[in-house]
């Protein structure tokens, strides 16, 4: 559930983590700042229903007050692959939510590993895109289907500044991104209201230097193979020659 009121501030963020073996988790946090918190009655669990999250295999944590002074729910859900990764993204972008087309996918050749996160933020929808019909059906008293620049100008505020979303990523071995913020492993983007959909693409480089040089030493290896061997058979033809040149009556 998300509610926000004029000065109140809420955050999404979309954390996605990617190991090297495949596996890795997506972390979903919803942020209140106190006067979110008080608009929603001062008791963020109580409104809280995460039963059928616990149901599908994601991990609760929070309502937290943290030292900032925001207030943070964080769900999290593991996968073990690039395919159950896709499982989860379904379940984060709904019918028409923000987050489509979450992706992630890894190709492996005998020099490297290359993975890459592609994905869309759409958040044209306005606050409708966060819930359904009846879950938060006013923002300050005002109707949420109201375009954003009507909402905007209702409100005194843009809702850029009322509620902020940030998707994440890591992502194993060097990347690069199409993001404007690069962090460690890692790309992040910063969502606004009133933007145009935006297109997310991340990818991440291991290369196998070990492999190549073990490759190289089995191709050195190789090498010296054949030429001892073109050696060995070198002389036992000049040997053949040898006695096939000696005088009968020294043979």
């Amino acid at each position: 559930m998300i509610v926000a009121a004029s000065a109140c501030r809420v955050g999404v963020e979309v954390n996605v983590t990617v190991a090297e073996d495949g596996s890795g988790s997506v972390e979903v946090v919803v942020a209140l700042d106190p006067d979110a918190v008080e608009a929603i009655g001062g008791d963020l669990e109580a409104v809280m229903e995460v039963g059928d999250l616990l149901e599908a295999g994601w991990t609760v944590d929070g309502p937290v007050e943290e030292p900032d002074g925001w207030t943070r729910v964080r769900i999290s859900h593991p996968f073990g692959t690039p395919d159950e990764a896709a499982t989860v993204f379904d379940q984060i972008a709904g019918d028409d939510g923000p987050f489509q087309d979450f992706a992630v996918r890894r190709e492996t050749s005998l020099a490297e590993t290359r993975w890459s996160f592609t994905g869309r933020v759409d958040l044209t929808g306005g606050l409708e895109a966060f819930g359904d019909e009846g879950l938060a059906a006013e923002l300050d008293g005002k109707p949420i289907g109201l375009p954003v620049e009507e909402l905007e100008a209702q409100l005194g505020e843009s809702l850029s500044r009322l509620l902020q979303v940030r998707v994440s990523v890591r992502l194993p071995g060097e990347v690069t991104s199409n993001a404007t913020t690069q962090a460690d492993n890692g790309a992040v983007w910063q969502v606004r209201f009133g933007e145009d959909p935006m297109e997310l693409s991340a990818e991440g480089t291991e290369r196998r230097t070990a492999t190549l040089v073990a490759a190289g030493i089995g191709g050195l290896c190789a090498l010296a193979l054949v030429v001892l061997l073109l050696v060995r058979l070198a002389r036992r033809v000049l040997a053949r020659d040898d006695q096939a040149a000696e005088p009968a009556h020294l043979a």
